[in-house]
């Protein structure tokens, strides 16, 4: 609490000196930097396999810490009535044509991977998984339609990756609940009754997120908390047969859908990256191009192959969803001789304007 509290002093301050600066003189200084460490680690797992999911809050310089397989399914607060998967648990999942959950047993399983493998992934099993980019229109679970009978049983994987040990399948049906909820209807695989819930959409979140062991969770923060998360994850990789689901760790993910943007400035070598990242102010802000997209930084900040850890020949620009800029370095994840600890990576950051 005392290091948040620090950083917390900083973010005023610069505010403070940034309003007071501003009539006479254009050129914002840089702020002063705010060093955080985050908390992947859930338990005694192997920081390659961090149990947690970690959200950064820039402006409140706070985390949240989240256990990844603490949810199943994420019902959207939007206008459309759409369900995504965990992909930080590599949930994967298939389309059947019955609409009687009742119906459907362990017989329809036959067959069925619903996963990945990191040693043989292919091309076809893109199919059990989310779109990648986060596109909420190319969910595997189709639109919930207003017209019950459309609405078909669907077999979830609930995953397994990184090190999530296996859990039962799952076998669910949702419909709309009137013009701003859902209705879910799941079960074991093996069941022949089925249990229902009610989830309402709400203002504050982009999902609702549900556990099929704990009901409605508080997991993500809400949407206007948190600017990127650092996450064990289901991405895609091209090994030369075009693109396979494949899982990785350390990747970060950016709050696209309220808006946040990034650019990566990248150098010859570090030092010419930390002069750079020293130097950068609100005028530099103002002449970066910043992009959109869930995956804008992704795993492009470190390398484990070659082991090298942190890369120091760059840093990244971070544009909330209320406007305010920071600047964002990376300083060590536990690879290589980097000195960090695998799990626990250490950032630094600083408010622009």
């Amino acid at each position: 609490m005392k290091h948040f509290t620090t950083i917390l002093i900083i973010a005023a301050v610069a505010f403070t000196f940034t309003a007071c600066k501003k009539d006479i003189d254009p050129v914002f200084p840089p702020a002063t930097d705010a060093e955080i460490q985050l908390n992947g680690i859930a338990a005694a797992e192997p920081g390659s396999a961090a149990g947690n999911s970690v959200y950064l809050d820039l402006s409140g310089a706070k985390q949240k810490t989240v256990l990844r397989s603490g949810w199943d399914i994420g019902f959207y607060c939007g206008a459309d009535f759409r369900v995504i998967l965990n992909s930080t648990s590599v949930a994967g999942a298939k389309v059947l044509a019955a609409n009687d959950i009742t119906a459907v047993g362990a017989a329809d399983t036959i067959g069925l991977v619903l996963n990945t493998s990191q040693t043989n992934p292919l091309p076809e099993q893109m199919i059990f998984f989310d779109d990648i980019s986060g596109d909420i229109t190319k969910t595997v679970i189709p639109a919930v339609s207003a017209v019950d009978a459309d609405n078909k049983v669907i077999i979830i994987n609930r995953g397994n990756g990184g090190g999530i040990a296996a859990r039962p399948w799952i076998k669910i049906r949702i419909l709309r609940n009137g013009s701003n909820a859902y209705t879910l209807q799941y079960a074991r695989i093996t069941e022949t009754t089925f249990k229902t819930l009610q989830i309402a959409k709400d203002a504050v979140n982009h999902f609702r997120q549900v556990s099929f062991d704990d009901g409605i969770v508080d997991n993500q923060p809400e949407k206007d908390k948190w600017d990127i998360g650092w996450t064990y994850t289901l991405y895609q990789a091209n090994f030369g047969a075009g693109l396979v689901p494949y899982n990785f760790s350390d990747m970060i993910v950016v709050n696209h859908l309220s808006g946040v943007t990034v650019a990566q400035k990248i150098y010859a070598d570090a030092a010419t990256a930390l002069a750079a990242y020293n130097a950068f102010n609100a005028d530099s802000a103002a002449a970066t191009t910043l992009v959109s997209g869930k995956w804008t930084i992704a795993g492009s900040w470190r390398s484990t192959q070659p082991a090298t850890g942190a890369r120091l020949d760059r840093f990244y620009v971070i544009k909330d969803a209320s406007g305010n800029y920071y600047k964002l370095k990376c300083l060590a994840m536990g690879v290589g001789t980097d000195g960090g600890t695998r799990g626990k990576p250490q950032f630094k950051y600083a408010l622009i304007k």
